[in-house]
């Protein structure tokens, strides 16, 4: 990768990082980083600056006014630099590398970066005095276990589930993916109503049911339709306990 390699997707680097991106969105980018350099290097970079606050200052909870308003803002400055095109940020000239400082980071602007994080609760100790009652943050998963070459995770929320695949094959001819829940308690896994294929090996499926008790989330390649019972070995399993 050369200091000349360009994405057009580059500028959504920092709303990936603070998930400020609508439905959707966040796993469909979170899908182009597997196949471009330039963003998922962007990704870590911005991503090593959000650690680093993390680690520098106590953490509280945002009050939920306070993440909404600081989330318009975020959302606000993303489409500002998206209508006035993509050398918009970008310098008249390149400078020396200098040491490594918040201010120089881009194409994101890094003041919005710190602040948003820093009101989101990574690190609002003076602002947040006191917190506030909000949702717990979503968490995700990684799979145990995934065909050669695919990856995939579990994106779970208070009241929502979501699988999110990438590079998966497409299933056999006549057949689709379901997901499944096993509570591992002697029984089959049970079946759930979400079946899907993938398109470039990608997918993002809101998984139904109640999770409470379950041990392993799997999936199987089945007949079109479903099946109530699982009729071949899982493709991917994902342990929740």
């Amino acid at each position: 990768m050369t200091g000349f390699d360009t994405c057009p997707r580059i500028d959504d680097a920092g709303s990936y990082i603070l998930r400020a991106m609508p439905d959707g969105e966040w796993e469909l980018y979170g899908a182009h980083l597997t196949d471009c350099e330039v963003c998922a290097a962007k990704v870590g970079e911005l991503g090593f600056v959000s650690d680093a606050l993390l680690n520098a200052v106590p953490q509280l909870t945002a009050p939920p006014q306070i993440r909404e308003r600081v989330m318009s803002v975020v959302r606000a400055e993303s489409e500002l630099l998206l209508a006035s095109g993509p050398m918009a940020d970008r310098p008249i000239q390149r400078e020396p590398a200098r040491r490594f400082s918040l201010l120089r980071l881009r194409p994101w602007p890094a003041a919005v970066l710190a602040t948003s994080l820093l009101a989101l609760g990574i690190g609002g100790g003076a602002l947040l005095v006191g917190g506030g009652e909000s949702d717990p943050a979503p968490r995700t998963i990684a799979c145990a276990s995934a065909p050669e070459g695919a990856r995939c995770g579990m994106r779970l929320a208070d009241d929502s589930a979501k699988l999110i695949v990438a590079g998966l094959s497409t299933p056999p001819p006549g057949r689709i993916y379901q997901v499944w829940l096993d509570r591992d308690n002697g029984t089959a896994p049970e079946p759930t109503t979400a079946l899907f294929s993938v398109r470039k090996g990608h997918a993002s499926v809101n998984v139904p049911g109640n999770l409470s008790g379950v041990k392993q989330v799997l999936v199987t390649d089945e007949p079109v339709g479903g099946s109530e019972v699982p009729t071949r070995q899982p493709v991917i399993a994902l342990r929740l306990a």
